[in-house]
């Protein structure tokens, strides 16, 4: 999930059983957008970067495309292995998203869905997806976004606690101008996708410490009206139980040679 080896790699290595387990990573709204706008076709070579328990990988293996899934935290490659081992064309990779080590033009499809937020220098990512495209190919990024720049400051407050690998959550512009930096042209894209988050499990996945979740839980009820109505903020008995994550869900594509973004 992450983009390098080390303590991030480590803290997810942890988180490996409760991801291969989660709902919203197995299914999710996101998933299904993704997989029209890969388009990905049987013969074809797809890599998904940041796989996690590989749930995406999986589905992109099931049309008969070969897949690599990448991850620098070798317990979420474990725990992938463990649901997805046994899928044909499907094959796991420890490394990170930004230095993958792969040929140039080796893949017609590349994907990177909730993990770039956790990437200290996502650019170095979209570079990497980039030049592993061949020209023509198609680059699918799912990620959380900042619905309104008024609120990054709550949201990446309350991501931070909860998760200490995440970085930060970009807005929609800020992903169509890192796009266009790393050579990529933006066919379509938006952030219309939301998670109905349960507070519960949002915040179980992670192991937090009893202070970790107590601090989560009191961003929540710190949320101005702007925060609570952005992200649809749900409480009973004064805590958050439910809340909307919006997405960005992007389709770009590697100009043909001779062709600029």
């Amino acid at each position: 999930m992450g983009t390098t080896a080390g303590a991030p790699g480590a803290r997810w290595s942890e988180r490996g059983a409760a991801y291969a387990a989660s709902r919203d990573h197995l299914a999710g709204p996101s998933l299904a957008r993704l997989l029209r706008l890969a388009d990905p076709r049987r013969g074809e070579r797809c890599l998904d970067i940041g796989t996690g328990a590989g749930h995406t990988a999986a589905r992109l293996a099931e049309t008969g495309a070969e897949v690599v899934a990448l991850d620098p935290a070798p317990g979420m490659l474990e725990a992938a292995r463990r649901r997805y081992g046994e899928r044909a064309g499907l094959r796991f990779l420890e490394a990170a998203g930004d230095a993958t080590g792969l040929p140039d033009a080796a893949f017609d499809v590349v994907t990177a869905r909730h993990t770039l937020h956790h990437h200290a220098d996502p650019r170095a990512t979209l570079r990497e997806a980039a030049r592993v495209l061949r020209p023509g190919g198609r680059f699918v990024l799912v990620d959380e976004i900042t619905p309104d720049p008024r609120v990054e400051a709550w949201l990446d407050a309350v991501e931070r606690a909860r998760d200490a690998t995440h970085v930060r959550t970009y807005t929609l512009d800020e992903w169509r101008g890192m796009v266009a930096e790393a050579g990529l042209q933006w066919a379509t894209g938006d952030g219309y996708t939301r998670y109905r988050m349960e507070v519960d499990a949002w915040i179980g996945r992670m192991g937090l410490q009893a202070a970790e979740r107590a601090e989560v839980r009191r961003l929540f009820r710190a949320a101005g009206p702007l925060e609570r109505r952005l992200f649809g903020i749900e409480f009973e008995g004064g805590e958050a139980v439910r809340f909307a994550l919006p997405m960005a869900v992007v389709l770009a594509v590697r100009p043909a040679e001779g062709e600029t973004t």
